[in-house]
């Protein structure tokens, strides 16, 4: 177990950095040092990367928030929602295309020459010229996919992003005097990961070695045991928790003594009326929304040892909020579609947070003129695509829900930037209470009435938006 760690929340719009500062010190978040974050959501670092060509094609960087005012035009390239680049490519070296070479050495070109009379010398011949002309025009025998360049270059921009974070966190650290002292640099770090990359056995997902690779390069040290954790399990602990760190005297870490008063405690306490409990954690991101369930079968039975009695099971599906922006976007007009996808992240998150919850109108500036969005038809077929997206997240709650009975005490979590969308956040109850699930209690970013009479306790914006980084260096994952 390290004493101090670091976790890494990497999300595809924002990017969250927690501190356990030792063995039973309370989680917190760090916001970078730079200027502008101040504020509710200064811990939300944006995860925009700008490059600027310049003259001798010296490339300039820019990171987070200095970056997410800039456009992609001229000579600057924005780089946005990149994270997909890195877990939806499965291969840095796949050849998506057979090599001229393979094809002259192929059966199938023997069997054409037979058939054809052409003979060994000429195809002997045709190698050669092949051969040479890749070596005169300085070419390797085989040719990377465009999938493939796209993921060496995001693994590049992962390296700079996280030697830039790297900076601002340890300036941070210092300036906030945090309990401990000492050398925050040599702090071990983990790093959250969608909960599919997991699902390969004991091969570890390309997406989940360039960020370990990315992370060493830029100088973060990896802790040992556990350098990489899933997404919603993480959440998962870090909400039920609250980020807090307990352990006994005699050292040991205890789950019971870190959870506040709820249902799981209830369970475990041996309750014969409630033998049994679940958690459901769904956290709408970005580029994916992850599931994770934590159960407790005590049977009636007082239970000593929470962690090795719960069982966990996770899973997420490649659908986030970029995917809602490019429908959107896709029944827009094309200037107001382009800046939605491409335009100043301050600009379009504003939007995102008015049109996704409302139907009012939204006035936006796009190269200095004055555009109304979400009016007439482009509001109703906006709303549309709301309608479209909850119904994908409905069927992706519903799927990881199959098959599951109700436990006599369950309680639901919702968390990430979209469940802060009203009419995802009702789909996602509804989605999660069908087949008979009641919940006791539910932790989302609103309270609200609901006929089942559950307890809702209204999360505040370090746990909507930071919940995975806090989870991720509880004293639970060592």
């Amino acid at each position: 177990m390290a004493d101090r760690i670091f976790c890494i929340d990497f999300g595809s719009a924002y990017t969250k950095v927690a501190l356990r500062g030792g063995p039973a010190v309370d989680a917190r978040l760090i916001s970078p040092s730079v200027p502008g974050s101040s504020g509710p959501l200064s811990f939300c670092v944006p995860t925009v990367v700008a490059v600027e060509t310049r003259a001798g094609d010296k490339q300039h960087f820019e990171f987070g928030s200095a970056a997410t005012g800039r456009t992609t035009q001229g000579n600057v390239r924005v780089f946005r929602n990149w994270k997909k680049s890195l877990f939806l490519n499965p291969s840095a070296s796949a050849v998506e295309h057979p090599s001229l070479e393979a094809l002259l050495a192929s059966g199938e070109l023997a069997d054409l020459a037979t058939r054809f009379a052409v003979t060994r010398a000429q195809i002997e011949h045709l190698r050669s010229m092949v051969s040479s002309a890749r070596g005169a025009l300085g070419m390797g025998a085989e040719t990377l996919s465009p999938e493939s360049t796209e993921f060496e270059e995001t693994k590049d921009l992962a390296i700079r992003f996280f030697r830039w974070l790297r900076q601002e966190v340890l300036t941070s650290c210092d300036k906030l005097g945090l309990v401990g002292g000492g050398d925050f640099g040599a702090i071990p770090v983990r790093i959250t990961a969608p909960a599919f990359a997991f699902g390969r056995g004991m091969e570890i997902h390309p997406g989940c070695q360039a960020l370990t690779d990315a992370l060493a390069q830029a100088g973060w040290p990896l802790h040992v045991g556990s350098p990489l954790v899933t997404e919603p399990y993480s959440n998962a602990i870090g909400v039920l928790t609250n980020g807090k760190n307990h352990t006994t005297p005699t050292g040991q870490t205890r789950l019971y003594t870190m959870l506040d008063y709820g249902p799981l405690r209830a369970v475990s306490a041996g309750d014969k009326h409630f033998p049994s409990y679940r958690a459901l954690i769904v956290d709408v991101g970005a580029f994916t929304t992850d599931f994770a369930s934590i159960d407790l079968d005590a049977k009636g039975e007082s239970v000593t040892d929470i962690d090795a009695a719960v069982t966990i099971s996770h899973h997420s599906v490649p659908i986030g909020i970029s995917d809602l922006d490019t429908a959107v976007a896709a029944v827009s007009s094309p200037e107001k579609g382009d800046w939605l996808l491409k335009g100043p992240g301050y600009d379009t998150e504003a939007f995102r947070l008015r049109a996704y919850s409302d139907t009012k109108p939204f006035n936006v500036n796009i190269s200095g003129k004055n555009f109304r969005m979400n009016t007439g038809e482009e509001g109703r077929a906006i709303q549309a695509a709301i309608q479209s997206f909850c119904r994908r997240l409905a069927a992706g709650v519903a799927e990881f829900c199959d098959g599951r009975k109700p436990a006599s005490k369950q309680e639901l979590i919702l968390t990430g930037g979209g469940s802060s969308i009203p009419a995802v956040r009702d789909a996602l109850q509804m989605a999660a209470e069908h087949g008979g699930h009641t919940y006791a209690k539910i932790h989302a970013p609103v309270k609200k009435k609901t006929a089942g009479g559950a307890f809702f306790v209204q999360l505040d914006d370090k746990m909507i938006r930071g919940g995975s980084a806090i989870g991720g260096v509880s004293l639970y994952f060592g």
